[in-house]
């Protein structure tokens, strides 16, 4: 259990390295990609920012123009069924300047009524002379929400309010804000705001309260706002991933003293993408397991082929190794030696002393065979006191001089218990071209009995 614990852990560690360098190399390769996708999805706000500056500019100096035109003009009813009017003060009615930016903006909702449907946004005029909210539509506003609006502390903290803007952004007619969480929706926004003037000074601003939800990616986004000599800064990031310091910032001048900065965590597409890497370590310890039991199956297939070629008694081959692939490679490519052996006077032994004896005279052949020959030739037993030699790419005289070592070996010592000896005979050819090895084997046959005949 233990083994095989430690085979799968060692399996599990290859399928996880091979994962990670496979996912590391699609991570680096689609790191710019995943940049660019970010930054053109910024884009699309920023840019939605530059023209809600242009609406709003237009719309602005649209009421100064109609408030000067209708100075000391009656102004009649119905006005701004269309929208929604909230008073800081119940009950008290719109000044002369309210009605006509009322009028104004009916028609105008009457002509592009998308100005008031648009849910993604809330168009309003701020009044300061009446201290009244007229909106596009209705938006769920209470007295003490109201009373928000017009707090300077609040217009201070996050510049959404042109009556306490810079100088220098009321000269450039807009000021946008930091951006902030609404408390009557409790959304991500950002508000663009462009003063509306008359004769005797500001007396209203026009704005557009701008919702970030319309942009999916912005979702669980952090915002932060710093300040300094040089202007204004809001960042746009996501603390949710690690080391999310590194990353890389997208920079939009918003306006001379306002830039805007997404901030891109590299390790967003690691960590967004982690289900893919786990998928592909599940999958390569899935196709590696898979292949280890073929590789089992392979050779347990191999030693039963094997066993099926090899003598039982010497471990040598047997006969069924003739058909081997590699042997018809030698043949073809290299050339073939053979050597056919036959045990002398094995029948004495086996008389005086036994067959077990007999066969530890074989077994005794087979042991010097290998001490004789190369790995790669081809030891067989062909039979009772026979055997046969292959040696592929091996001369005539080099096989000759085997056979005699062999003999030389054999003769040399004594085996089994009654220190026996013994000697072989032989017969030596090498394969002709064209030529069939049962052939060859024949024709080393006749050489190996000639042998015998002359030692009777």
């Amino acid at each position: 259990m233990q083994k095989l614990t430690k085979k799968y852990t060692l399996l599990l560690f290859k399928s996880a390295l091979v994962s990670s360098l496979i996912y590391g190399f699609a991570v680096f390769q689609s790191l710019d990609k995943l940049v660019k996708n970010e930054v053109a999805q910024f884009h699309l706000v920023t840019k939605s920012i530059q023209d809600y500056k242009s609406t709003l500019y237009i719309l602005g100096v649209l009421f100064e123009a109609q408030i000067a035109a209708n100075k000391g003009e009656e102004v009649g009813y119905p006005l701004f069924d269309k929208g929604r009017v909230y008073l800081l003060n119940p009950g008290e009615p719109l000044t002369h300047n309210e009605r006509v930016v009322s009028m104004t903006a009916q028609r105008m909702f009457n002509s592009m009524p998308e100005l008031a449907l648009g849910k993604e946004y809330l168009l309003y005029y701020r009044s300061y002379e009446g201290m009244k909210i007229l909106a596009s539509h209705a938006f769920g506003l209470t007295n003490t929400n109201v009373n928000e609006v017009f707090s300077k502390k609040i217009c201070l903290e996050s510049f959404k309010c042109s009556k306490y803007a810079s100088q220098e952004d009321l000269d450039n007619r807009i000021v946008v804000s930091d951006i902030y969480r609404d408390n009557v929706t409790n959304k991500a926004v950002i508000t663009i705001s462009s003063p509306v003037y008359d004769e005797f000074g500001m007396i209203g601003d026009v704005n557009a309260d701008v919702y970030l939800d319309k942009f999916p990616f912005l979702y669980n986004k952090q915002y932060f706002s710093t300040r300094s000599e040089i202007g204004r800064e809001i960042i746009i990031e996501d603390t949710r991933y690690p080391f999310h310091q590194s990353a890389h910032a997208e920079r939009t001048q918003v306006d001379d003293r306002l830039s805007i900065v997404y901030k891109i965590p590299y390790s967003k597409i690691v960590v967004d993408s982690l289900w893919i890497y786990f998928s592909m370590v599940a999958l390569f310890f899935y196709v590696v397991i898979r292949l280890d039991e073929l590789k089992v199956k392979r050779e347990k297939l191999k030693l039963a082929e094997l066993a099926i070629k090899l003598d039982e008694l010497t471990g040598l081959y047997n006969r069924a190794i003739l058909r081997d692939s590699g042997i018809k490679y030698a043949i073809e490519k290299k050339g073939l030696a053979v050597i056919v052996i036959d045990g002398d006077k094995l029948k004495l032994i086996n008389d005086n002393y036994g067959h077990h004896v007999g066969d530890e005279a074989i077994v005794y052949i087979a042991r010097c065979m290998r001490q004789c020959f190369r790995e790669s030739d081809y030891l067989i037993r062909s039979g009772g006191d026979e055997f046969l030699v292959l040696l592929p790419g091996c001369g005539l005289q080099t096989a000759e001089r085997l056979a005699n070592t062999l003999s030389q070996t054999i003769r040399s010592k004594t085996f089994g218990a009654n220190d026996l000896t013994l000697d072989i005979s032989f017969g030596v050819t090498v394969l002709q071209e064209k030529e069939s090895l049962s052939s060859a084997i024949k024709r080393a046959d006749a050489l190996l009995y000639q042998v015998k005949r002359n030692k009777a």
